[in-house]
């Protein structure tokens, strides 16, 4: 842990240093040098044994960011480039911390440090390809937390796709409407367990500033979380189609107020039997800047997925849980930012896991602390 920090001090440093060179420059600079470092403390009130947050009586869990109990620790750290000159663009991420070791855990030691790495090419002065490890298409949540309106992420995010491998078409066809397609390695991979690839779609329209639209789908081969409880990894012998589908707008209803509502449905289709078993997802936060430096935000969050699809209690009702949360953030400048949450989780089923015993709730109480640095 030290060796970490130490490593990330060292290198927002260099991202100074490299940024005073820059302003010296008179020469246009094609490469941005970043970095980003998320330090937190959680304390889950069932008190998990193994402290990972939210434990399930199966022993699973439904939380990937932010995920340790009753200590401190570096959730996410980040150190990468872009480059961005003419028609060529590309970016390399690095990457460690908590959220790292929960949500790269199938992924080859190797590559789970990879937080970005691709190249892209401008076609046409409306059309781009990329190819590589990139951010996904679906949801309105980053793997970044300062980036988005609440501290947690909601189910909704930890529970699809955070990166995706392949390549995408993004075309613009008026500067308020973007048009992505996308072929890709599967749900959440850089490694692919499957021999099928899937395919991605993603519309986004923006009819002012003040508003975004967005739909998003994916559709591939995948193995359910109740067939693949060990590592979550898809595999030929037990994937079936799965098409999803992810809804979002936010909105700025005023200088102060920012609304994001969101909704995804999912079908996976049975290895038994003919039909789909069906999931879905609704998510509502409201933010609230009472300053410049201070914000509040509330959350209400409800999850449905009665056979464990995504979510594998291991429960006769599987996961139906709803889950509100309330934040304050302090922006204490331009680059750092500290925030705190207090949440809930209450389920159909009793699937968490409390002192030893199943128990239908869970709740936390969470503090970070967040500095994003760009040259």
């Amino acid at each position: 842990m030290k060796r970490t920090v130490l490593i990330l001090v060292s290198c927002i440093l260099f991202i100074k240093h490299v940024s005073a060179q820059k302003a010296d420059s008179v020469k246009t600079f094609p490469f941005t040098v970043w970095g980003y470092a998320d330090i937190y403390y959680a304390y889950d009130f069932n008190e998990p044994a193994n402290h990972i947050r939210n434990e399930m009586v199966n022993g699973n869990t439904h939380v990937y960011s932010h995920n340790m109990h009753n200590q401190f620790a570096l959730n996410h750290g980040i150190i990468g480039v872009t480059y961005q000159k003419e028609r060529v663009r590309g970016a390399f991420a690095y990457q460690t911390g908590t959220y790292v070791r929960a949500n790269y855990s199938a992924e080859p030691t190797i590559l789970q440090g990879v937080y970005e790495a691709y190249a892209g090419y401008q076609i046409h002065s409306k059309l781009w390809i990329d190819a590589g490890v990139f951010a996904s298409h679906i949801g309105a949540e980053s793997a970044i937390s300062s980036d988005n309106l609440t501290l947690s992420r909601s189910m909704m995010a930890d529970n699809t796709p955070y990166y995706e491998t392949g390549v995408k078409l993004a075309y613009t066809p008026i500067d308020k409407l973007t048009l992505t397609a996308l072929v890709l390695n599967g749900w959440q991979n850089i490694e692919d367990h499957n021999s099928n690839k899937a395919i991605g779609t993603q519309i986004q329209y923006k009819p002012n500033t003040n508003i975004l639209l967005n739909y998003s789908t994916f559709y591939g081969k995948e193995a359910a979380a109740f067939e693949t409880t060990a590592g979550m990894v898809s595999t030929d012998s037990v994937s079936t189609q799965r098409f999803f589908n992810d809804f979002y707008a936010q909105c700025s209803l005023s200088k102060k107020l920012t609304l994001l509502a969101a909704f995804d449905i999912g079908m996976q289709q049975k290895i038994t039997e003919s039909g789909n078993y069906i999931w879905y997802n609704s998510n509502l936060i409201l933010a609230y800047a009472i300053s410049k430096t201070f914000a509040v935000t509330a959350r209400a969050e409800y999850y449905h997925d009665k056979n464990g699809v995504i979510i594998y209690p291991g429960t006769a009702n599987g996961f139906q849980t709803f889950s509100p949360s309330l934040g304050l953030d302090v922006k204490l400048s331009e680059q750092l930012i500290w925030r705190m949450e207090g949440r809930m989780f209450y389920s159909k089923d009793a699937v968490y896991l409390k002192h030893g015993t199943a128990s239908h709730s869970d709740s936390f109480l969470m503090t970070s602390l967040a500095l994003k640095l760009k040259s």
